[in-house]
């Protein structure tokens, strides 16, 4: 008998061996692994600071890289505002500043319930939309 490097039992290797042409299959499954894998590297690039910009610039077609971005990118403007307030000088006039938009708000809202206007203030009203309350 000769010695075959091929497998035993090559009368099993048939037509239904041979791969299809068809490569739709093959494509939805190669392009899911590339977006989920696509995923995984935004999730890991938004949770670095200033890094948190390039999946929410980049990958706005992925459901899991926006979700982790705007994660990264709120965790990132807390750091830099906890940054901000290690500048002793700047903290004080931060918060002044702070206080000054709110008195500000404060008085538009006042005026524009006053004239029974319904105007949503900037930042202020989104916030106040996504509340379940």
């Amino acid at each position: 008998m000769v010695d075959s490097f091929f497998k035993e039992d090559d009368s099993r290797i048939g037509q239904s061996e041979i791969p299809s042409l068809d490569d739709s299959t093959e494509e939805r499954t190669g392009k899911a692994d590339f977006d989920r894998d696509r995923g995984v590297i935004a999730a890991v690039l938004s949770y670095i600071p200033l890094l948190c910009l390039v999946p929410l610039l980049q990958m706005r077609d992925n459901e899991q890289a926006r979700f982790h971005s705007k994660q990264g990118l709120i965790l990132f403007l807390i750091e830099l505002l906890a940054l901000l307030f290690l500048i002793p000088g700047l903290s004080s006039l931060v918060w002044k500043m702070v206080i000054i938009l709110a008195l500000g708000a404060s008085v538009a809202g006042i005026i524009f319930g006053l004239q029974g206007k319904r105007y949503k203030l900037p930042l202020i009203g989104d916030i106040a939309e996504k509340m379940r309350i």
